[in-house]
């Protein structure tokens, strides 16, 4: 398994449990739009469970121009 599809799969785990749904399967394109509920509230909780888990904290901009988990896969990969 490479680096991305690590972060990916640690990713999903994290949704799954802040979410308490564990039938989410994510994959790079996988946005807001497209996981039930993964809202503007509970969004502020996985990126805190996110910078924990790798002990990072990501830019504001970051955070707000991301389009999808690819984004943050490829933010992480280059900041972890």
């Amino acid at each position: 398994m490479d680096r991305e599809e690590e972060i990916l799969k640690e990713i999903n785990s994290i949704f799954c449990n802040e979410l308490s749904d564990d039938s989410i399967k994510l994959d790079f394109d996988s946005s807001a739009d497209s996981v039930e509920k993964w809202d503007s509230i509970n969004n502020l909780i996985i990126i805190s469970s996110i910078e924990d888990h790798y002990g990072i904290t990501f830019p504001l901009e970051v955070i707000f121009e991301a389009k999808n988990i690819g984004d943050l896969v490829n933010y992480i990969k280059n900041h972890s």
